[in-house]
């Protein structure tokens, strides 16, 4: 983002979501999403629901929306429980164990913190134009042990997790 562009101030009101301990994509969220909203489904449907849960981003993506749909205004989920994961809008993008770094103070592990959801794009006026600002989600982990307390600011690791991109060659 170039340096000229100035973003608008927000406050972030805080509400706590009642399920917390899910990692992300449901097995089978897209066909209970498809059966709340049209009953039992017809053989057409049911091919469709097939095809669909067959690619994990697809089911992926079916999850994060019924789960952001809650609260379809988030910009930021919080939870420094190590037990918990992000909210991941794909399947494909997300860091291995190995990805995740060590904390660059104590060399202890990372542990998730925060994300931040692409909803704030829109809270920032980003347009969907090619080269514009764009992520699936932005997820932060920080030292489990919260190491140094003496320190003001630390380095922190952010996974920037994009939409998959098509490129068409002739």
């Amino acid at each position: 983002v170039p340096a000229r562009t100035s973003w608008p101030e927000y406050q972030i009101a805080i509400d706590d979501e009642v399920d917390l301990d899910s990692d992300g994509c449901d097995e089978d969220s897209s066909k209970s999403l498809v059966m709340q909203k049209h009953g039992k489904p017809d053989d057409t449907m049911q091919s469709w629901m097939d095809q669909f849960e067959a690619d994990a981003d697809n089911q992926c993506w079916a999850y994060f929306q019924e789960r952001v749909s809650r609260a379809p205004e988030q910009v930021l989920r919080y939870c420094r429980d190590p037990n918990v994961k992000p909210l991941w809008a794909l399947s494909a993008g997300r860091p291995s164990n190995p990805d995740i770094p060590s904390c660059s103070y104590c060399k202890g592990p990372l542990c998730y913190e925060f994300q931040i959801m692409p909803q704030l794009l829109y809270y920032f006026g980003v347009r969907n134009e090619p080269d514009s600002l764009d992520w699936a989600t932005i997820v932060v982990y920080t030292c489990q042990g919260s190491c140094d307390q003496n320190i003001s600011y630390k380095e922190e690791f952010a996974w920037v997790q994009l939409y998959p991109t098509s490129i068409s060659r002739p």
